[in-house]
């Protein structure tokens, strides 16, 4: 699975879960079905715009969507971008 499409099924799982329509988690019904289905990818603005419509922080939608693309589990993939969170300091 490539990230725009990580990204698509991953926005619709969470909004799915908590129970929102479309239009409450972007700028329109429209683009976020676009997104959802992985024909549009976000820029960084609306991608940070999306993730608090849902109630989330950016960093845990985009963890989010890279553990649903796998290998790593999202223990594994928070642990290193923890570690390499430090590296950098």
């Amino acid at each position: 699975m490539d990230l725009k499409e990580s990204f698509g099924i991953t926005v619709k799982s969470i909004r799915r879960a908590k129970g929102l329509p479309q239009i409450a988690v972007g700028l329109n019904q429209g683009y976020i079905s676009e997104l959802e289905n992985g024909q549009k990818t976000p820029t960084l603005p609306k991608m940070a715009a999306i993730a608090k419509n849902l109630g989330i922080h950016p960093l845990t939608l985009l963890a989010a969507v890279y553990s649903n693309m796998g290998p790593e589990d999202s223990e594994k993939l928070i642990d290193r971008v923890i570690s390499e969170l430090k590296s950098l300091k």
